[in-house]
């Protein structure tokens, strides 16, 4: 399990967000990733590579991507946010947040292997799904597509934590592991489930 803290750095930075395991657009037509993150308890790192350049950052650095130099002004679990001229702030942040996906009083439900998908008036596919539920401790893996905004994988998530899609922010409220231990054809079998919260805007 990841030791935290969540985040390091400024939380109302306004830039680029990068989501874990997910590319994201820079000026010029290049892209980066958030490749890999590593914590000790008291500070965040993050592997952002773009072209076949690999660089670890933390959060108040300058980086060089791609011939231009950013800002690198929050670190988390589920993200970086980079700073600088150009960069573009991911959709509903600071204006109308998505209307996909629908929740109920702020909660999605979700289940073990089962996506909620939903398509634009543009065709552009858009989709959140639990891959994997793990117990002792209790965690989740979660994917997202959201067309040309990207999307994320985040691992190992806890009850509590935090994963960003649709321009929103989302709580792991619950996850229930099921019993996924025998096959799937079997009658004690019990796909796992996962709540989120809405949180905000991200």
């Amino acid at each position: 399990m990841d030791p935290g803290p969540e985040c390091v750095g400024q939380k109302a930075a306004k830039g680029l967000h990068v989501l874990f395991r997910a590319k994201a657009d820079l000026p010029g037509g290049a892209k980066v990733t958030y490749d890999a993150a590593h914590a000790d308890g008291r500070d965040r790192t993050a592997e952002l590579v773009s072209g076949s350049v690999r660089q670890t950052v933390r959060a108040a650095q300058k980086v060089t991507l791609a011939g231009h130099v950013y800002t690198v002004a929050e670190v988390c679990t589920y993200r970086v946010v980079l700073t600088g001229s150009g960069l573009r702030a991911p959709t509903g942040t600071g204006g109308k947040m998505s209307d996909w996906p629908m929740t109920n009083k702020g909660v999605l439900p979700l289940l073990w292997h089962v996506p909620v998908n939903a398509r634009d008036h543009s065709g552009v596919e858009k989709s959140i799904v639990v891959t994997d539920i793990a117990d002792v401790p209790l965690r989740c893996d979660i994917s997202t597509v959201m067309g040309t905004d990207g999307g994320g994988h985040f691992r190992d998530v806890p009850v509590g934590g935090t994963i960003e899609f649709a321009g929103r922010l989302w709580q792991v409220a619950s996850i229930d592991a099921g019993n996924m231990d025998v096959a799937i054809d079997s009658p004690d079998f019990a796909p796992g489930r996962v709540r989120l919260r809405e949180l905000g805007g991200a």
